[in-house]
């Protein structure tokens, strides 16, 4: 009974008070707040009668404001005592707290969302790797909510908009790569992006596991250093017990030099084959005669280990760019094979002499190198007939001079014109070289020749010698692009020797090649393969180029280096290199030409075996092979389709953001069938259809949560909990504006996002993630005004011409990289507004005054940049631009952006009558923009919001439109920064507002805070999201760092549940009672 009693009287004493309360609010607001007259659009006479208190939270947290800061009542009116301000402040913050406790379980309502343009830019960077900017064509996204573009109740879906979307889902499909492999895509679309897919994918496999010394013209050396590698982990294989490396295979130390454990096998293999044939013998007698390990063993004796495997395979190198094919070539990478070997007993020589612009004299010089195993240092070559044509430009050519004639009488005596060591009659202008000793001499240049041509005829002297076997030479000292050296392989062909020499040269190459392949990239500088004509710039091999293209010629890669699983991806893309234009009736065509083979309209498709049977051998060795690879390109097409159908479904799975019913499945394969059989599409046409079908589905474009579904068919009411997916979805579009990556899939997989820890352990992770930077550019940029600042076009270029593209993308690109460093580097939120630093490049760096000596065209972190003016937001260019106006600034628009942006203090909207300043700084009264303002808001209705704008706006005044800092206005004038609030406060200039800033962080707390919640939810803030926010805002102030921040916000009960089955809140929770 006592109980009783006293809740009726605790009751009665609470209706009191409430009555007290409310005769308070008459007293002293009613007169401007009331039925009669709402200032400012609140009725507090009303709030006061009406007990839900949830519907107009935020009047009632706005009076609590304006009653704690004195603002409220106006100077003018009755003013309460400090003790019945508090009371009134006590109040409306005691029914804001105890509404937000009453629906404390509630979610808050969230409309479906569509993803925004740039959403849908990341979601398709992310699932197809390409970046499109198909964003550029959708119609600009509308904010909503807390002032984002994320906001359900914003978005809207017209036919139009619908239109852009299937076009954008075509285009998408267009770049989808569909051949023998797995489903891809590249970033040129159709045919092009399928032959240039292929080509890019052979390339990047070459490059990753290959080696070569250049590739066709202007080609670049890479993987030299896989021979001394793989010569180096043989060794270590070799003495593994002297190293301590008993347990160790191959394998592990082919990891640990980070090349391919099949080639390091291979290597191992032909270091230890028996009896190996010259000059491969050479090569492993060097490799065995590396120094056994001592104990222990010094770094310094394993550098020299492998410095000896270097210059062993220097060895290797040696022999390719003396013996090799195009060994004379600048761009070319010298080959050894069967057909290289242009061998005579004497061959004529024709080499071009330039020089640079100034010589007066050419230094030329003939060397032999000797290819027998033992040197034979003795070989004789004659150098016969040696003649110099000089090419004087407008002059017609004359006949050649002996070289004789033409060289100085140190030369002659020199060279030896006519003598021959052995007493064998020789020609007056002939000369001989003996053994391996270079022969150097000078050639003086003409008067007004512009460049030479030296001939002669190297020939053997099988008499000294008939087993000898040299590469004769012609070099010149100068350097010049048109010129090169000239070279003969010389040794007797009939001769025993030179056929042993030869098989064992070949041999070698092939156990060893310098060059392993040919890059796919068409090139006249390129070989094609045998029998066609291979010199070059001639008709054939220019034919070859233009026609078939491609040459593969990669089977020792093939064999000895690259894994299984490489080898397929590596014939999938030859295949649909191949297959990407009619390389196979391009080849086939080229083939009957030469032949002169009558193919009366016929393709490689339409030949049948006994009509190639019927050709003579030669074309037949060519078309054979030729038929059988286009019918196992076309195999592996056919086999590879089933294979396209499971890419889309798991495609569409990370499309729509979870797993797909067997329904969907079945769906999807229907369609697939339908476009096929119906309509008569092609498998890759389909398939594209097929794709746009994925990318335009509501499953797509609408971030659904579909256990709402499930719980409305159940009959639950309040709240539910999302799914794991559908965690991921929200936690994924909150942090990286995309869907989520495998290990987010792999945890809502597993079920574990469900799970508040895991979810905090995979914030973690995405906070770390360079990904992160989207939050950046997302969140930040929509709040604080400088998003896509990379595309404003708000300044008059005329009047700021320094404000060029590249300083626009630099000031952007600052704002971005700021805060992410921030949340990348969990810095404390009040960092954002008093940060010592900046991230700027050389041309940023001097349009702030910044020392720029040190910097490039990267940002990078310019620390101490105070004394400038710099550091934080407030000093950011992309956010002090797009607060001004396009000919000057605009105090006006920076102070609202303080008050709206940063301390979350909106002022209402000005009168459609309000008026507006000139256009232009500099006007012919000589009035400043201070003057003008102050006269604009003498008018009452104009001052009570300008009196709170302006004195912000006027302390940033020392940036001009493009954030320079100045010190005076383009007139001369000075700028005057110093201004007082209404409350009284004076705020001078930059270092002033930054005071008041740090005065007003709870503010700006609060906003952060709300912000976060609002982005991270996609809507405005709810009363049952207030008491989150003042977690937030304590833990903020607890010196807490940013991704507490967002932990907190994921971790809450709005973030992990939804509404069920109607948007109106669940009944007050009992508990708050």
């Amino acid at each position: 009974m006592r109980t009783i009693s006293f809740i009726v009287l605790f009751a009665f004493a609470a209706e009191r008070a409430a009555n007290a309360d409310e005769r308070l609010f008459g007293t002293y607001c009613f007169d401007c707040h009331g039925h009669e007259q709402t200032e400012a659009g609140i009725n507090l006479e009303r709030l006061t009668e009406d007990l839900d208190v949830a519907k107009d939270f935020r009047p009632w947290r706005k009076i609590a404001d304006k009653l704690e800061q004195g603002e409220m009542p106006p100077e003018d009116a009755p003013q309460p005592s400090e003790a019945d301000r508090q009371r009134l402040a006590s109040a409306a913050r005691q029914k804001l707290h105890q509404s937000a406790l009453q629906h404390a379980d509630d979610p808050g309502p969230v409309t479906i969302r569509r993803l925004t343009g740039a959403e849908y830019a990341y979601t398709i960077r992310d699932l197809t790797g390409l970046e499109l900017d198909l964003e550029r064509d959708f119609v600009g996204d509308a904010v909503g909510g807390e002032g984002f573009a994320n906001v359900g109740d914003v978005q809207f879906m017209q036919d139009s908009t619908l239109e852009r979307y299937l076009d954008a889902a075509k285009r998408v499909a267009g770049h989808a790569v569909i051949g023998a492999g797995p489903m891809s895509f590249f970033e040129d679309p159709g045919q092009t992006g399928f032959e240039l897919s292929a080509i890019t994918r052979i390339q990047q496999i070459y490059r990753d596991h290959g080696f070569r010394s250049a590739a066709g013209e202007g080609g670049e050396a890479f993987g030299l250093d896989l021979y001394p590698r793989a010569f180096f982990t043989a060794w270590r294989f070799r003495h593994r017990d002297q190293l301590g490396l008993g347990s160790h295979t191959i394998a592990n130390l082919a990891q640990e030099e980070d090349i391919d454990v099949r080639f390091a096998s291979y290597i191992w293999s032909v270091l230890n084959q028996a009896n190996p044939s010259f000059p491969i013998s050479d090569i492993v007698a060097k490799w065995q005669a590396l120094p056994v390990p001592s104990q222990p063993l010094t770094e310094l004796e394993l550098d020299g280990v492998r410095k000896r495997c270097e210059q062993l395979h220097q060895t290797m190198h040696d022999w390719q760019t003396r013996f090799g094919q195009n060994a004379d070539a600048k761009e070319e990478a010298p080959v050894l094979a069967e057909d290289s070997f242009d061998v005579a007993q004497s061959k004529p020589l024709e080499m071009n002499v330039n020089w640079p612009k100034g010589t007066k004299v050419a230094h030329l010089l003939v060397s032999i190198e000797s290819a027998n195993r033992d040197g034979r240092p003795n070989a004789v070559v004659i150098w016969q007939k040696p003649a110099i044509l000089w090419r004087i430009p407008d002059r017609r050519l004359k006949d050649p001079v002996p070289l004789r004639t033409v060289i100085s009488e140190a030369d002659i005596r020199r060279l030896d014109f006519g003598n021959h060591p052995g007493n064998v009659p020789i020609g007056i202008d002939d000369f001989v070289t003996t053994g391996t000793e270079p022969l150097a001499f000078e050639l003086p240049i003409a008067e007004g020749a512009s460049s030479a041509r030296l001939t002669v005829t190297a020939e053997l002297d099988v008499a000294h010698g008939d087993d000898c076997i040299v590469r004769c030479t012609i070099s010149q000292e100068e350097e010049t692009d048109q010129g090169k050296q000239i070279s003969a392989l010389l040794a007797k062909p009939e001769s025993v020797a030179f056929g042993d020499w030869k098989a064992g040269v070949l041999d070698f190459a092939r156990v060893l090649p310098q060059v392993s392949h040919r890059e796919p990239a068409p090139s006249d500088r390129d070989p094609i393969p045998f029998p066609f004509d291979n010199s070059y710039n001639n008709p054939e091999r220019n034919d070859y180029h233009y026609k078939i293209k491609y040459h593969r010629d990669d089977r020792f890669l093939v064999d000895n280096i690259l894994d299984d699983a490489t080898r397929q991806r590596l014939d999938e893309a030859w295949a649909d290199l191949s297959g990407s234009f009619e390389y196979h009736d391009a080849f086939l065509a080229f083939v009957a030409t030469k032949y002169d083979i009558e193919m009366n309209g016929k393709g490689i498709a339409e030949l049948d075996p006994s009509w190639i049977t019927r050709q003579p051998p030669e074309p037949r060795r060519l078309i054979e092979p030729l038929r059988q690879s286009y019918a196992a390109i076309q195999r592996a097409f056919r086999s590879a389709q089933p294979n396209h159908l499971d890419n889309v479904s798991r495609l569409a799975s990370r499309a729509w953001r979870r797993p797909l019913t067997k329904d969907e499945q079945r769906q999807l394969r229907a369609y697939y069938d339908q476009l096929r059989a119906d309509q008569g599409l092609s498998h890759r046409k389909a398939i594209k259809t097929l794709l746009a079908r994925v990318l335009v589905a509501p499953e797509f474009l609408y971030r659904a949560e579909g256990s709402l579904a499930a719980a409305a068919s159940a009959g639950q009411v309040g709240a539910v909990p999302l799914s794991d997916w559908e965690l991921a979805s929200r936690l994924s579009y909150f942090l990286w504006s995309s869907l989520p990556d495998e290990e987010l899939r792999r945890a809502a997989a597993a079920g574990e996002l469900s799970d508040p820890r895991q979810l905090t352990t995979q914030t973690r992770r995405m906070l770390r993630d360079p990904k992160i930077k989207r939050f950046a550019a997302e969140f930040f940029g929509q709040w604080f005004g400088f998003y896509q600042f990379d595309r404003y076009r708000g300044i008059d270029l005329q009047r700021f011409p320094e404000f060029t593209d590249s300083l626009k993308n630099g000031m952007h690109k600052e704002a971005v990289l700021f805060f992410e460093h921030i949340v990348r580097n969990d810095r404390p939120p009040n960092e954002i507004l008093f940060a010592d630093y900046v991230f700027a490049n050389a041309e940023l760096a001097e349009h702030y005054g910044l020392r720029s000596e040190s910097l490039g065209a990267t940002h990078e972190l310019v620390p101490q940049v105070g004394s400038h003016h710099r550091g934080g937001l407030l000093g950011l260019g992309a956010v002090l631009a797009v607060t001004s106006a396009p000919r000057r600034t605009s105090p006006v628009k920076r102070g609202d952006w303080v008050l709206r942006r940063v301390l979350g203090t909106p002022v209402p909207p000005p009168p459609a009558d309000a008026g507006s300043i000139p256009a232009d700084d500099v006007q012919a009264d000589g009035l400043t923009v201070r003057k003008r303002l102050e006269a604009h808001s003498l008018d009452a209705s104009c001052n009570n919001c300008h009196s709170r704008i302006d004195p912000l706006g006027f302390s940033l005044e020392q940036y001009d439109a493009i954030g320079r800092w100045r010190e005076r206005y383009r007139d001369g004038q000075p700028i005057e920064s110093s201004a007082k609030l209404r409350s009284g406060v004076n705020i001078s200039g930059l270092k002033g507002l930054r005071a008041y800033l740090n005065e007003q962080q709870h503010l700006f707390r609060r906003t952060l805070c709300t912000k976060l919640v609002g982005y991270a939810l996609g809507r405005g803030e709810s009363i049952s999201d207030v008491l989150l926010i003042e977690q937030m805002m304590t833990e903020a102030e607890n010196a807490g760092s940013f991704s507490a921040l967002v932990e907190r916000v994921v971790s809450s009960r709005q973030f992990r549940y939804r509404r069920s089955i109607s948007e109106t809140p669940p009944p007050p929770s009992k508990n708050a009672e």
